[in-house]
């Protein structure tokens, strides 16, 4: 039982990685938005996200990997389970994405808002 366990927790930490990586890959989008003839302003939420959201979900990540590295490593007969790690990964992550994705569309109203009238 204790292999499957530690098992299951990697398997959590492959796809909390690679959601990490995509929640990243979302801050690289608001920068893209541009209109022909219009300068890109950022709304200041936006800037803040792309400032802080990088630092925060590379620490989620590590935080998630020695959380794991510590379960892989210690001496104990009993497991830890792999169900608080999924649900604390799934919340704080999800805590995290929430702003992002507001701040990616902030961009595209600003852009929106900017089109001339014809």
């Amino acid at each position: 039982m204790n292999k499957l366990n530690k098992i299951a927790h990697a398997i959590i930490l492959a796809f909390f990685g690679m959601a990490c990586w995509l929640v990243w890959a979302l801050l690289q989008l608001p920068p893209m938005v541009r209109l022909h003839g219009v300068e890109l302003q950022l709304p200041a939420f936006t800037r803040f996200c792309m400032a802080i959201g990088p630092g925060i979900i590379i620490g989620l990540a590590v935080l998630g990997t020695l959380y794991c590295l510590w379960v892989w490593l210690r001496k104990s007969e009993t497991p830890i389970p792999w169900v608080g790690f999924l649900a604390t990964a799934t919340g704080s992550l999800f805590l995290v994405t929430l702003p992002i994705v507001v701040a990616i569309y902030l961009p595209l109203v600003n852009a929106l808002n900017r089109i001339p009238v014809k």
